[in-house]
């Protein structure tokens, strides 16, 4: 899990990093935070984000072996932080459509989604937000790695600078058995809700920044430790 991190915000940070720059040095191929027309014609999505699962399903699963037997509940989804970079065009009436790549925790490698987005704006500061598309997913750490599944979400966006979302995460988990210790997952499809509040541009780039310090501080210490 802290290695997965650990890759995501490297990658995140030189993602977010070479955004910013690009935004900076050629404003006129998108604004790095996102404004209605006329004052942007097209813009960048750079966020990173937090979510935890309010509500979802579960299944048993079992092993034994040696006259030793158990069984657990176990769940497809867990607490999350993601990092979402993409781009979107302002198309008139109020309107912009994009798309993103989603990178995080939650998955085997750092890529956790490709999505939609479909933005109306509300005032020049105010937007609502509908996204939609595919997930990858570990289905919460399991014997089930890079599993594909849906998802989707809405999302009230201040200022490109936060907003808050509510998600749906899908999964389709199939049977799983191990016969050496009666090992058995019965998969079947999990469902998840999410509850998940982000920062977008600026705030953004500081987020990574203070991450990426703490996650090195840490691993300076247990190295120290060690």
């Amino acid at each position: 899990m802290t290695t997965t991190i650990c890759r995501a915000v490297t990658m995140a940070a030189s993602l977010l990093l070479a955004t910013a720059g690009v935004a900076s040095g050629q404003e006129q191929i998108g604004c790095f935070r996102g404004k209605p027309l006329p004052d942007c014609k097209t813009f960048w999505i750079v966020e990173m984000q937090g979510l935890v699962p309010v509500a979802q399903t579960t299944r048993t699963v079992s092993s034994g072996g040696g006259g030793y037997e158990y069984s657990y509940q176990a769940k497809a989804f867990g607490n999350a932080v993601e990092w979402n970079l993409g781009h979107m065009v302002n198309v008139g009436e109020g309107y912009a459509l994009g798309g993103i790549f989603t990178v995080g925790s939650g998955n085997s490698d750092p890529l956790t989604g490709v999505r939609l987005r479909a933005r109306k704006w509300l005032g020049e500061n105010l937007s609502l937000e509908l996204e939609a598309g595919l997930l990858r997913s570990d289905a919460g750490g399991s014997r089930y790695a890079g599993v594909s599944g849906w998802s989707s979400d809405v999302r009230l966006n201040i200022r490109d600078q936060g907003s808050f979302f509510v998600r749906y995460d899908g999964v389709s988990l199939a049977p799983d058995a191990f016969p050496l210790n009666d090992y058995f997952d019965p998969g079947g499809g999990h469902h998840g809700l999410f509850l998940g509040a982000s920062a977008g541009s600026v705030p953004a780039l500081v987020g990574t920044g203070a991450l990426g310090i703490g996650v090195i501080v840490l691993f300076a210490l247990l190295w120290e430790y060690d």
